[in-house]
């Protein structure tokens, strides 16, 4: 007799102590770095806070400011690179014309550049915008890092702050210790900036920093340039530095801003092409976000790229495009139901109607592929994208649950894919769909 399957409990999606704690944990660095430098340099910061007054209260202006134009990468990163180059600034500076020379201790540095960016964040809130603490807290601690290294490490007798002052110094040597000193503090922010984003998103840590070291490059190579190009200019026309040595990335941050909402928009207009089976009455509303969104979870847990997860989540929104050319809806739009040479010819259907497009070649030969059996992959060596495979495991589970979350729903969408599995779906691919659910596998 056999057994009655085995009802699946969710269960949280198994992840790493250190990815659990994340959060937690950056904002417990950020606090402890704040608090040992207040204590550290307690006793000078009355007297630095009155020597320079100017120019600190210039660069806390200058942070605070920059703090409320934000921009939002298209992976959900938050990056703010006129208030991080001015930190970064406020870090390797030394000379400032018409001032006394800026000798001031890391740890006060540190402090001020902490209180800045809080004094941002609070504004951002009075305006009602939301403020993201653990942000402020990586900023601070890689800032930090900046500071110690340029201020606190003694180098041929004195820190990397006051070769500035020495004429004998070498120009190209001090500004390549100065960009090596702020590049070790924005990797450390990138790296806990991708741990927290990694907890909150519930994916592996190798491939959430994979995605932030990628997408940040451009930035950072900017963000590198920008503080000791304001460091370089202050000994020659003073606090006036300031503006012109942000110049370049307030322009950047133009740049971003742009990209961003023109890939917002790139990705809306193909949203409302995917809508066109719903609107027709060819497939269920919300089938293609919900495939889209699945399969991007999965792609991400599974570790594809930026770039590769961009071409997936456009193919899962329009893999049933191809069902506007039938005489008749299929029953729910459930292609996974339909012959296979049905399935092929929706699915060829609809990479032509993309490909009309001459934009989006990638995207078509994934949608194109995604019915193919996953047997052919594993008996015939064929190459089926990783992408497709995730868009027809995807695509079956929507079919499958009906497009409903709750827990016998999941159970018998789970249990017809493993009728399937090795034959026509990827195992690797079911089981990041299993984490991505939260589910323990049937059995």
């Amino acid at each position: 007799m056999t057994p009655p399957p085995r009802v699946i409990g969710l269960t949280p999606t198994p992840q790493g102590t250190l990815t659990r704690t994340a959060e937690p944990l950056v904002l417990g660095l950020g606090a402890i770095t704040v608090v040992l430098s207040l204590a550290a340099e307690a006793s000078r910061l009355a007297d630095v806070v009155s020597n320079h007054t100017a120019v600190l209260a210039a660069f806390v202006l200058a942070i605070v400011v920059g703090e409320q134009f934000r921009v939002l990468m298209p992976s959900g990163r938050v990056a703010a690179p006129v208030s991080t180059a001015s930190a970064i600034a406020l870090a390797v500076l030394a000379a400032v014309q018409g001032h006394r020379v800026f000798d001031v201790p890391a740890g006060i540095v540190t402090v001020v550049v902490a209180v800045s960016l809080g004094l941002g964040s609070l504004l951002r809130w009075a305006l009602r915008r939301r403020i993201e603490w653990y942000v402020v807290a990586t900023r601070t601690i890689g800032v930090g890092v900046t500071a110690t290294l340029v201020r606190a490490v003694p180098l041929d007798g004195a820190g990397a702050w006051a070769w500035q002052l020495d004429a004998q110094r070498p120009a190209w040597l001090v500004a390549v210790v100065m960009m090596g000193a702020a590049a070790a503090g924005l990797y450390v922010d990138l790296l806990l900036t991708g741990l927290v984003r990694a907890q909150r998103r519930a994916l592996p840590v190798a491939s959430t920093l994979r995605e932030e070291l990628g997408e940040a490059q451009a930035l950072t190579l900017g963000l590198l340039a920008a503080g000791p190009l304001v460091a370089f200019l202050a000994p020659v026309i003073g606090l006036a530095a300031l503006p012109l040595g942000l110049l370049p990335m307030v322009l950047t941050y133009f740049a971003v801003r742009r990209h961003t909402a023109n890939r917002a928009t790139y990705r809306q207009t193909i949203e409302t092409l995917s809508r066109l089976t719903e609107v027709a009455g060819y497939t269920p509303t919300g089938h293609a976000s919900r495939v889209a969104g699945r399969s991007v979870s999965i792609g991400r847990a599974m570790g594809l790229h930026a770039a590769a997860v961009q071409d997936l989540e456009y193919a899962a929104l329009l893999h049933d495009l191809g069902q506007v050319g039938l005489r008749s809806p299929i029953p729910d739009g459930a292609t996974v139901l339909v012959a296979p040479d049905d399935q092929r010819r929706i699915a060829s259907e609809g990479a032509r109607i993309v490909r009309r497009t001459e934009v989006l070649d990638r995207v078509a030969d994934l949608m194109e592929r995604q019915t193919t059996p996953f047997r052919h992959v594993r008996e015939w060596g064929e190459k089926v994208p990783l992408e497709s495979r995730i868009i027809k495991v995807s695509n079956a589970f929507d079919d499958f649950s009906h497009g409903r979350g709750d827990a016998y729903s999941i159970e018998a969408a789970l249990e017809r894919i493993h009728l399937g599995l090795g034959y026509e779906y990827d195992p690797e691919v079911v089981e990041a769909l299993i984490r991505s659910v939260g589910a323990t596998p049937p059995r």
